[in-house]
């Protein structure tokens, strides 16, 4: 079984970078006219929305208490609402995310002095909330990053990635020591460093080509970026591994075979992507 999945990913990890690769050079060269960046946000759109009711179905077949209507009704809307205004006001940008919160969370806030929802109200909230802030908010900041900086998207891409393979690969080779078995038992001390070293390298390499001239990214920063958006990068998987664990499930889906489902995907970007939009915002 376990050379069955190596092998199947051995197959899909080139031809998802490719599928990138391809939406990319869409997007650079407004193959049919679009906007620039439109092609990548579609697609970070829909992974989003797909991800939230990943996580809806989750909770719910654990027993939790999770609103299976406003929650991806209110992530759809806000993940709609990049494509209607022009990027590159900060203030402009964060209105969508604080209106869509408070219509994420203000009904269920009424909801819950009622009688009969009184007993499970906060829990409702609490996982409805979670939902929204750590998947919509950076997929909906991961779109903007499309549309204030394309290239930035692929350099963030390949960062956190390319660390997920280096970490992977090191793990696979040298791994010993166990990094946090009681939530991901496969996970050691030395992939996560391969995962690390993987980024920062890449984050050097590819500043100059992805970058410049308009983010200028000194070496020094370079290598800060790198393992900031690593670390994020490792976090928001072993978050994903706590939330499947507690939920009893393998995979958030079986959507991809031997890897998961949409949240399998882009667990690595559900904090780093909101990192990298700081960043690009300070340095821009």
């Amino acid at each position: 079984m376990a050379g069955s999945d190596l092998r199947v990913r051995a197959v899909l990890a080139p031809a998802m970078l490719l599928l990138i690769g391809a939406l990319y050079w869409v997007d650079v060269t407004q193959l049919f006219g679009w906007r620039q960046g439109i092609a990548c946000a579609a697609v970070l759109g829909l992974l989003g929305f797909g991800g939230v009711i990943e996580f809806v179905d989750l909770l719910r077949n654990a027993g939790f208490a999770v609103s299976r209507r406003t929650l991806p009704t209110i992530t759809g809307l806000l993940l709609i609402s990049p494509f209607w205004f022009a990027w590159g006001n900060v203030d402009r940008e964060l209105y969508p995310l604080v209106a869509a919160t408070l219509l994420v969370l203000f009904p269920l806030a009424v909801q819950s002095l009622g009688r009969d929802d009184m007993r499970r109200g906060l829990e409702k909230q609490g996982a409805t909330l979670l939902g929204f802030i750590w998947i919509a908010w950076p997929l909906y900041l991961a779109m903007g990053t499309c549309f204030r900086h394309l290239p930035s998207v692929l350099f963030l891409v390949l960062v956190c990635k390319g660390g997920d393979i280096g970490g992977y690969c090191f793990g696979r080779l040298f791994g010993r020591h166990k990094l946090i078995p009681h939530i991901s038992p496969g996970k050691t001390v030395e992939g996560a460093l391969g995962s690390l070293l993987a980024s920062v390298l890449l984050a050097v390499f590819l500043r100059d080509a992805l970058l410049e001239p308009r983010v200028h990214l000194p070496l020094g920063l370079a290598i800060g970026v790198g393992m900031a958006l690593n670390f994020t990068t490792q976090a928001g998987d072993l978050v994903e591994s706590l939330l499947k664990r507690r939920c009893s499930a393998k995979d958030s889906s079986r959507l991809l075979p031997a890897h998961g489902g949409i949240l399998d995907l882009i667990d690595s970007l559900l904090f780093s992507s909101s990192v990298w939009f700081l960043v690009l915002v300070w340095l821009t």
